[in-house]
């Protein structure tokens, strides 16, 4: 079961995983997959969509 879900605005990193050097940033959860990769976020920055991993999300925001 998803941790997280649709419409909540969470703190990730988009690559290297969340103990990489990549800065976070935030964004909020636009679809929930039960398959991996299993989030799309759309940054609150950019507004571009990515796919992470649950293990990059860091938390809410």
């Amino acid at each position: 079961m998803a941790r997280y879900k649709t419409g909540q605005s969470v703190r990730y990193k988009p690559i290297g995983g969340p103990d990489s050097q990549t800065s976070e940033t935030i964004g909020v959860i636009t679809d929930v997959s039960p398959n991996s990769p299993g989030y799309e976020i759309q940054n609150s920055n950019t507004g571009k969509v990515t796919t992470v991993y649950e293990a990059n999300i860091l938390g809410l925001s």
